[in-house]
């Protein structure tokens, strides 16, 4: 029977990089994924700032780059609230240093490459640091002595069994895990509300940079990625799905035109590439992460909804926390059950404020006043605008954010006209076959 270090179970973009990192540390690793590569999955493939950090900390940013436009300014638009502004600098050094240790390679750069590119650049990389890389290899079942993982049962593509002995398997298989369900990680907390989304990839538009927008109970994002296209997507809360989708060609194109007049003309302009995607559901969970012989990485850890686009990103995070503890298990320096603690405790010392935020995001709610009252009095205020831009980020912790400003007297009419349509924004516009009529203020 073959021996490794460690068995990666998934080769996406918690995976991979994990794979990747233990190699580069000199252990011997072998990477299965049930699929074969290149592939594409469902995805919003957007990396924030920090995501692309961990890409530079590795040499990958810049062949990213190359196949993949890439911008440092984006908008928030909140209510035809626009927030235009950037992750500063400072901000991301302060979270590496306190994670990590170090702010190497730290970049206030993003991007959107195509899943179908990335994951074979991630896989490829794995490969290059010396994992073996079987794609293809589905995994069946963890092989249990007295209680502690210490292998995998797989099987090929054409059906051959092979068993595989490892001091250590890591479950990067997705929020659909079957590897967590294999090994009983227990669902430790769990989310149902979330957000539908239906997104396509257009080409003929000319926009540059990210924009996401928010009005009433909708959504939508819009940006450039791999292969000249934009990826546009429309978004709101789940309770609306089964509607939506009685005629979601249409209302797809309807929800960009509220959100945004003249995106909506712009995307009708434009040619689609391929087929619309679409996700229902997306209900968040945390598992327990580790158990004897193993640990949970990326979204078979623990999954939140799309609604800030931050999965890739926490995907990285996990392969670059999870390494350094494992290494020094193999090194001798703690067990590997203490190892696995740690990196599970600084894990949710990191995460679980922002998987809070998400939750409640993902409810699709209209604003209140007193929000709309804030994004107004912040949106000329360009430190305060950049705050808020790295709070959603996940790179500015929620608790290091400023105090509301007092709200501003100009205000007082936009958030009238807010409150005079706030009534109709809570209908769902697809059952009742229109989405309500809304007249800003100059």
């Amino acid at each position: 029977m073959e021996s490794f270090d460690v068995v990666v179970i998934g080769s996406g973009v918690a995976g991979a990089p994990t794979a990747m990192l233990l190699a580069r540390s000199g252990h011997k690793v072998l990477l299965i994924d049930r699929h074969t590569f290149p592939r594409d999955r469902l995805s919003t493939h957007f990396i924030w700032p920090r995501g692309v950090s961990y890409l530079n900390r590795w040499g990958l940013a810049e062949r990213i780059f190359e196949q993949t436009p890439h911008f440092n300014t984006l908008e928030m638009n909140v209510e035809g609230i626009s927030l235009k502004g950037s992750v500063p600098l400072a901000h991301l050094e302060s979270r590496f240093r306190q994670l990590h240790g170090d702010s190497r390679g730290v970049t206030t750069t993003y991007c959107g490459p195509r899943r179908h590119f990335l994951d074979q650049l991630l896989q490829d990389e794995a490969r290059r640091a010396g994992a073996e890389v079987r794609d293809g290899t589905a995994f069946i079942e963890p092989i249990m002595d007295d209680g502690v993982v210490t292998g995998v049962r797989t099987e090929s593509a054409t059906g051959n069994p092979l068993s595989v002995r490892a001091r250590l398997v890591v479950g990067a298989d997705g929020m659909y895990s079957t590897f967590a369900k294999k090994v009983g990680a227990r669902v430790t907390q769990s989310w149902n509300l979330s957000t539908f989304a239906y997104w396509g990839y257009f080409s003929g538009i000319g926009k540059d940079g990210l924009s996401f927008y928010r009005k009433g109970r909708l959504g939508m994002a819009i940006f450039p990625t791999s292969g000249g296209t934009h990826m546009v997507l429309a978004y709101g809360p789940t309770g609306w799905w089964n509607d939506f989708r009685k005629n979601a060609n249409n209302n797809f194109h309807q929800t960009i035109a509220f959100c945004d007049p003249e995106i909506g003309e712009m995307v009708l302009a434009g040619k689609r590439e391929e087929p619309f995607k679409a996700c229902g559901h997306m209900p968040a969970f945390h598992h327990d992460l580790w158990g004897p012989g193993w640990v949970l990485v990326g979204d078979a850890g623990s999954f939140k909804d799309q609604v800030t686009a931050i999965g890739i990103t926490h995907a990285f995070r996990d392969a670059e926390l999870v390494t350094p503890f494992i290494n020094r298990a193999f090194a001798g320096e703690m067990t590997m059950d203490a190892a696995l603690a740690s990196y599970t405790s600084v894990r949710a010392a990191d995460y679980l404020d922002y998987f809070n935020l998400v939750c409640k995001l993902a409810e699709m709610n209209v604003y209140s006043k007193q929000e709309v009252e804030f994004f107004y009095s912040i949106h000329k205020d360009q430190a305060r605008v950049d705050e808020i831009i790295s709070q959603f980020g996940d790179t500015l912790p929620l608790s290091q954010g400023q105090a509301p400003p007092a709200t501003a007297p100009a205000a007082a009419d936009f958030v009238r006209a807010f409150e005079g349509r706030a009534e109709a924004y809570a209908t769902n516009c697809f059952r009742d076959r229109r989405l309500p009529v809304t007249t800003d203020p100059s």
